[in-house]
C-alpha cells in the first residue's frame, strides 16, 4: 500500500523542482537577453569611440582579446584591423548590429559610420562568450538554490510526518486497542480533516458497545429463560417414568429428546460465552494437563459405561491463555470422541508446549470424518452423513465452538486420520 507521507514528501518536491527548473529557464532566458543588451551597449560604445578618433593607423594591430575584432574602413580602404578578422569586410557597410560568420564562429558585430571623416568601424565580439557568461552567471546564481533541495527535501518530509501524526496516533490506538474496548478515541491533537473520522469511529464504538452489552444480556437472559424451565421439565419427566410402567416408551423416547434439547441449548450458550471479545480480557496463566485430568474426571461416568481406554500423556506446564476456554475446548474434543468411539476400544490425548505454542492431540477409535466432509464439520449444526445415520445424538456445534476458542489464541485446527482407525484433531494454540 502507498504511504500517504512518501507520496506528498515526493509530491511536493517534485512539484518544488519542476517549479525551480521553470524558473531558472525563464532566469536564463531573462539573463541572456539582458547579457547581450549590455555586450550590444559595449560594442556600440566601442565603435563610435573609434570611429571618433582624430588619427587612424594603417596597419594591422595584435588582438589582445580573442574575445574582440575590430576593422576600420576609410574610402574602402582597410586602414585599421586586429590580427584575428580577415582582410574583407566581416560586415555589410550598414549602420547597426548583424550576426556574422567568420574565422569559424558566429559573431556579432556593430557597424558605426563617421561622415565627417567618411570612416566605418566594425567591432565583433564571439556569441559564444556572451552563453558562457550567461551560463555562468546563471549557474552562480542558481547552484545554492538547487544544493539546497535535499536540506528542502528533508524540511518537507520532517513538516509531512509531523502533520500526519494525528492520523499516525489513531492508527496506534485502534491497533492497540482490545476487542472489549469501546471507550471514545481522543487524539492529543485533531485536524479539522480528521474530525469526522474520529466522530464517526466514536459512533461506531458507541453503537458496538451497546451491541455488545445486549448480547451479553442476551446470554444471561437466555441462560436463565431456557434452563430452568428444561429443568423442571426433566424432572417432571422423571417423575412421570417412575409412575408410569416400564413398557411406556414414549415417556422414554421423551426424557431423550430433552436431554437432547438441554444439550443444544448448553452449546448455543456456551458457544455464545465463547466469544473472542469475552473471552480475551480474561487471559491468565494456567496448566492445560491439569484441565485434561479434570475433564476427563468430569465425563469419566460416560468413558466408565462404554468401558473405553483413555490414555492422557504429557506433563504439566504454563500457557497464557483462558482456563474455561481451554476447558472448553477439551470438554468438546474428549467428549466427542467418547461419544463416538465404540465400546472397549481406546481414546489418547497428548499435550506439549513448545515456544509458547500449545498443541493439544486427541485421538480415537470411532468412525472419523470423511476428509470431503473435514472442511464442513466445523460449519454450525453441521453434521456428517455418517453421524445423521448413526444413533448417535449431537447438535454439530462442538467443532464449531472449538474452531472459535482456537481462533481466540491465533492457533490452528487440523482435523485428519487417526493412528487408531478414527478422528485424529490437531489443536495449535499461541500463548497471548
Amino acid at each position: 500500500m502507498d504511504s500517504i507521507r512518501k507520496y506528498l514528501t515526493l509530491l511536493l518536491i517534485s512539484a518544488i523542482a519542476l517549479i525551480s527548473f521553470m524558473a531558472a529557464l525563464q532566469g536564463y532566458r531573462s539573463g541572456m537577453q539582458m547579457s547581450s543588451e549590455l555586450f550590444d551597449a559595449e560594442l556600440k560604445t566601442l565603435a563610435q569611440s573609434i570611429t571618433n578618433l582624430p588619427n587612424q593607423i594603417s596597419h594591422a594591430i595584435a588582438a589582445s582579446n580573442e574575445d574582440l575584432a575590430i576593422q576600420s574602413w576609410s574610402d574602402n580602404d582597410l586602414v585599421l584591423r586586429t590580427s584575428n578578422v580577415p582582410l574583407t569586410a566581416i560586415a555589410p557597410f550598414e549602420v547597426g548590429y548583424s550576426d556574422q560568420n567568420f574565422n569559424a564562429q558566429r559573431w556579432r558585430v556593430y557597424a558605426s559610420f563617421n561622415q565627417q571623416t567618411s570612416l566605418w568601424v566594425f567591432v565583433a565580439q564571439p556569441l559564444k562568450t556572451r552563453f558562457e557568461l550567461t551560463e555562468e552567471m546563471m549557474i552562480s546564481a542558481m547552484t545554492p538554490f538547487f544544493l539546497a533541495i535535499p536540506v528542502l527535501a528533508l524540511a518537507i518530509f520532517l513538516l509531512v510526518t509531523y502533520g500526519l501524526a494525528p492520523l499516525r496516533e489513531l492508527t496506534t490506538q485502534l491497533s492497540k486497542r482490545r476487542e472489549n474496548d469501546f471507550s471514545n478515541i481522543a487524539l492529543s491533537r485533531t485536524p479539522a480533516e480528521l474530525l469526522p473520522t474520529v466522530s464517526t469511529l466514536n459512533s461506531l464504538l458507541s453503537r458496538l458497545n451497546s451491541a455488545f452489552e445486549r448480547e451479553k444480556q442476551f446470554a444471561s437472559h437466555a441462560a436463565h429463560e431456557l434452563r430452568t424451565p428444561l429443568s423442571v421439565m426433566k424432572i417432571n419427566l422423571h417423575n412421570l417414568q417412575q409412575s408410569q410402567s416400564a413398557e411406556h416408551e414414549e415417556v422414554e423416547q421423551l426424557q431423550q429428546d430433552t436431554d437432547r434439547m438441554i444439550h443444544v441449548v448448553n452449546q448455543i450458550l456456551l458457544l455464545s460465552r465463547t466469544n473472542p471479545e469475552i473471552i480475551s480480557a480474561n487471559f491468565d496463566i494456567c496448566d492445560p494437563f491439569k484441565i485434561a485430568q479434570k475433564v476427563i474426571s468430569d465425563i469419566y461416568v460416560n468413558i466408565d459405561k462404554k468401558n473405553q481406554n483413555i490414555e492422557l500423556s504429557g506433563e504439566s506446564c504454563e500457557f497464557r491463555g483462558n482456563e474455561f476456554a481451554v476447558y472448553t475446548l477439551l470438554q468438546n474434543l474428549i467428549s466427542n470422541a467418547n461419544k463416538y468411539t465404540p465400546e472397549n476400544s481406546d481414546i489418547r490425548i497428548n499435550i506439549s508446549l513448545k515456544d509458547k505454542c500449545l498443541s493439544i492431540l486427541v485421538e480415537d477409535s470411532g468412525t472419523g470424518i470423511p476428509e470431503h466432509e473435514q472442511i464442513k464439520s466445523t460449519a454450525r449444526f453441521y453434521r456428517g452423513q455418517s453421524h445423521q445415520k448413526s444413533k448417535i445424538e449431537g447438535s454439530g456445534l462442538g467443532l464449531s465452538i472449538v474452531e472459535q476458542i482456537v481462533a481466540m489464541h491465533n492457533g490452528k485446527l487440523k482435523l485428519g486420520k487417526s493412528d487408531l482407525g478414527g478422528l485424529s484433531v490437531l489443536v495449535e494454540l499461541n500463548s497471548a
